[in-house]
């Protein structure tokens, strides 16, 4: 396999080129080693060293590639090893890598150094390139216009078909574009402007008559509702607009792509109560990062106990029911973590708001109510024919059926809520929930125990 852009690419069966690079850096082989490394695909590259353990090979990489061959490289890394390959890199050398690169990716490395390192490589870098990077560090990164690219071409739409082709045949070959939007005298967008259509017009036909209307987002909008307009309306490029309406930049099906992908990772994260942020390589960040989720789920493990306490009485005296206390917790906890999951991804994708969150709470609720019913018969059943005492399989029955409910409506109001404060519906979810069905599912097990005591 080549990179050589004049032949074929031809995908074949998955090999651990990564791997093999390693072997051969382990016997000395830093020749062939590099050789392979240069006969692959940079996109098959990119996935072989993204692994934690292929430090050697990066290293190698970093040292021995060209500046333009690491930033092709870079095209097809995530920002994660994206970092970690240009961790070290000397300012004039990090300058002549992202020249190479697109726009938005150059933004994110100068953006991870510091004051004086990120002055000394823009400072460095073409003028294109800088005015680029000038213009998207002023947005924030989870907005569209902190995700859009510079790499399009602004074409009046009073010009003519053969006037923009000869202005497109005279773009430096390393600059030329497949993005093409017309703007009006006053710069404001236009319309698209397609190959196709320029190839098929006659040359004397304005480009306003040839631009197809286009859907367009304002630069502050959130990078995931941006990359839900692209998918809705089926596009592979969305224009980015100023409070003005002129046209910055665009967002493109890659930037989609990267962007579902980060929110739903970031979803994932929160709902276990970690950071997006940490790696596998640094047990202080882990730990950072994940030990005051722990504490806070500490105190609401302590609230639950606090509850049992309570009915330290009826425990004692029927000692059985404590065998079951995890069974009620368990049940209700998966339930609503059920609902939680397909509750927060909903958000995500549009799918429901605040407005109609009665319609949800009562789909849940009688979901609830036949799963918990059906998973109550079955712990029920058990714990009568296991203890010879149908009050206490009953009383299993109705705590696991009461905490179900609970789960299930706690796992659409918690994220509701959340979402409602303008916060992430992931973040904490799945602690709060914990919670609420511990709590409220030991309170209705013992309380109803309690009263039930003396048939127990």
């Amino acid at each position: 396999m080549t990179t050589d852009d004049t032949d074929a690419v031809i995908v074949e069966e998955p090999v651990d080129l990564g791997a093999r690079i390693a072997e051969l850096l382990e016997t000395g082989d830093e020749t062939k080693a590099l050789e392979l490394a240069r006969s692959i695909h940079p996109a098959d590259l990119a996935a072989s060293i993204s692994t934690l353990e292929q430090t050697a090979v990066r290293d190698l990489i970093r040292r021995e590639f060209s500046s333009n061959e690491l930033g092709k490289l870079l095209d097809f890394l995530d920002p994660h090893y994206r970092d970690l390959m240009l961790d070290g890199v000397a300012p004039d050398r990090l300058a002549e890598i992202v020249s190479v690169v697109e726009d938005d990716i150059a933004t994110d490395a100068v953006q991870d150094l510091t004051g004086p390192e990120a002055a000394k490589v823009v400072s460095i870098l073409p003028d294109e390139l800088r005015e680029s990077i000038h213009r998207l560090v002023d947005y924030p990164p989870d907005t569209a216009a902190g995700r859009m690219t510079g790499r399009l071409k602004l074409v009046s739409d009073g010009a003519t078909v053969g006037e923009t082709i000869a202005l497109l045949r005279a773009e430096p070959e390393d600059q030329r574009v497949s993005i093409i939007y017309a703007i009006t005298p006053d710069a404001q967008l236009a319309g698209l402007v397609t190959f196709r259509a320029l190839l098929t017009a006659r040359p004397n036909q304005l480009i306003s008559e040839i631009a197809e209307e286009v859907v367009s987002v304002e630069a502050g909008m959130d990078q995931e509702e941006a990359a839900r307009v692209l998918k809705q309306y089926n596009l592979t490029a969305l224009p980015v607009l100023d409070p003005e309406g002129r046209v910055i930049g665009t967002l493109t099906a890659d930037d989609l792509l990267q962007v579902l992908e980060s929110e739903a990772t970031e979803d994932m994260f929160l709902l276990a109560g970690v950071d997006e942020e940490e790696n596998l390589e640094s047990v202080r960040q882990s730990v950072r990062y994940r030990l005051p989720w722990l504490y806070a789920n500490l105190l609401t493990v302590l609230l639950a106990a606090w509850v049992v306490s309570m009915f330290d009485d009826t425990l004692a005296r029927v000692a059985i029911l404590a065998a079951f206390l995890p069974v009620v917790a368990a049940q209700g906890g998966n339930a609503g973590l059920q609902t939680v999951t397909v509750v927060v991804r909903s958000i995500a994708l549009g799918r429901i708001a605040a407005r109609n969150i009665m319609p949800i709470v009562r789909h849940e609720l009688a979901t609830g109510v036949i799963t918990g019913l059906a998973s109550a018969l079955a712990v029920g059943i058990i714990a009568w024919v296991w203890l010879d005492n149908a009050v206490l399989g009953g009383l299993v029955a109705v705590a696991v059926t009461g905490d179900v409910l609970i789960g299930v409506a706690a796992g659409v109001l918690i994220p509701m809520l959340l979402h409602t404060m303008k916060q992430d519906p992931a973040l904490s979810a799945s602690i709060w929930l914990t919670t609420v069905t511990d709590v409220f599912g030991f309170f209705i097990y013992l309380g109803l125990a309690t009263l039930l005591i003396e048939w127990l």
